[in-house]
């Protein structure tokens, strides 16, 4: 069965997914693309699987047939759709492409469907595998080696593969993977609104200054964003910076751990979404010793609040911070030291750095990155002069 015929203005593509409702980047990017496509009536449709959603506008839920947590990830539920159902779904809504965001259950779906209807099947990758082999589950040379053989089996599947940096398009297009570069899409994240309209500008009447400099750390507490890099990385520093504070915003695997090491920084735990503006506004730096991250909303978030940030010259940070303008890109956790004292030892290019670290995050909006996103899936957008765009 070929459904890939019809009109461009017809085509409707069905967006599945492991994850939407959970604590973990992967959910708000999701939500977040959710939240514009229904604003701007784009034809595209969300599918997952919970116990706890429920199906509204541009969302299908499904109850799982089970779940279960796996010890590999247990913050994250394996739930098992019925796939005669996201079939039936799929044949009554006459959906023209797929794109699959996870590679669990959904994204077998995902190649399913493509079979089954002959569909262009696309992956949009957020994980960086290979580093999280390496980093939570010591994996080593050799059996790295067989799982970027299995991941090069699975990929080449999908007709096309999203990417969120460089680093990733270099990788898959590169001598081992061996993509064809028209295969691998180029895309990004956005800051949502929340980020952009409560700006706190130093200005504000009524604003009182800190007494002690505050370096934030903010995400998913686990070993693979570096958490333990932190309490080294803070003691040097604070030996010239005696009032330094460091803030360390969000939960995890390693939250406990990460307490008993490190009782020196001050702990959030979760932190709702729409409080982040003011935990970003409350610090100076932004601090990520992540070398795990494949895009880091966490990074366009700050510095959509005028943060600037000091992170590893890797992946998805590095495609988004200007060094030495907007913050720091750096390559060992000495020099990431360095470069926090050299700022704290410069107050004359803080407002610089802070325009700055504005005008970055607006290069990054929500209607140029969804058009470019719905054009490489064959469903190109038009803009009106009211700013509105249509299908």
């Amino acid at each position: 069965m070929d459904q890939s015929t019809g009109s461009v203005k017809d085509k409707r593509v069905l967006w599945l997914t492991d994850t939407y409702d959970d604590h973990n980047g992967v959910s708000m990017v999701l939500q977040a693309m959710r939240r514009e496509i229904m604003d701007r009536e784009l034809p595209v449709d969300f599918m997952v699987c919970s116990n706890t959603l429920k199906s509204g506008r541009n969302l299908i839920v499904l109850k799982p047939l089970s779940e279960f947590n796996i010890p590999l990830y247990r913050q994250q539920p394996m739930r098992i759709p019925n796939y005669l159902t996201i079939q039936r779904i799929f044949n009554k809504r006459k959906y023209d492409s797929v794109i699959c965001s996870t590679e669990g259950p959904m994204g077998f779906a995902a190649l399913y469907l493509k079979k089954m209807y002959s569909v262009k099947t696309f992956f949009y990758l957020h994980t960086d595998w290979i580093m999280f082999a390496r980093q939570v589950m010591g994996i080593e040379d050799t059996g790295i080696r067989r799982l970027q053989r299995a991941m090069r089996v699975y990929y080449n599947q999908f007709d096309c593969i999203f990417v969120l940096n460089s680093d990733q398009q270099k990788w898959l297009t590169g001598g081992f993977m061996r993509f064809k570069p028209e295969r691998v899409l180029l895309t990004a994240h956005w800051a949502e609104d929340i980020f952009t309209e409560r700006r706190i500008s130093l200005r504000e009447p009524g604003f009182v200054a800190k007494r002690e400099p505050v370096i934030l750390f903010a995400g998913r507490i686990s070993r693979e964003k570096g958490v333990f890099e932190l309490p080294s990385i803070f003691k040097k520093v604070r030996e010239t910076i005696p009032g330094l504070k460091m803030l360390v915003a969000g939960t995890g695997p390693a939250e406990n751990e990460l307490k008993a090491v490190f009782p020196e920084a001050e702990y959030t735990g979760w932190i709702d979404h729409l409080e982040l503006p003011a935990i970003y506004a409350s610090a100076d730096l932004l601090l990520l010793p992540s070398k795990f991250d494949t895009f880091s909303c966490v990074v366009l978030e700050a510095l959509s609040c005028g943060l600037p940030v000091i992170a590893y010259n890797t992946k998805g940070p590095k495609d988004i911070i200007q060094d030495s303008k907007n913050g720091f890109l750096v390559d060992t956790n000495e020099e990431m030291t360095d470069r926090i004292l050299e700022y704290f030892s410069n107050s004359s290019v803080h407002e610089a750095f802070r325009t700055s670290a504005l005008l970055r995050a607006d290069d990054y909006t929500a209607g140029n990155i969804l058009q470019k996103l719905l054009e490489d899936i064959g469903i190109p957008t038009f803009k009106h002069s009211d700013g509105t765009e249509t299908t």
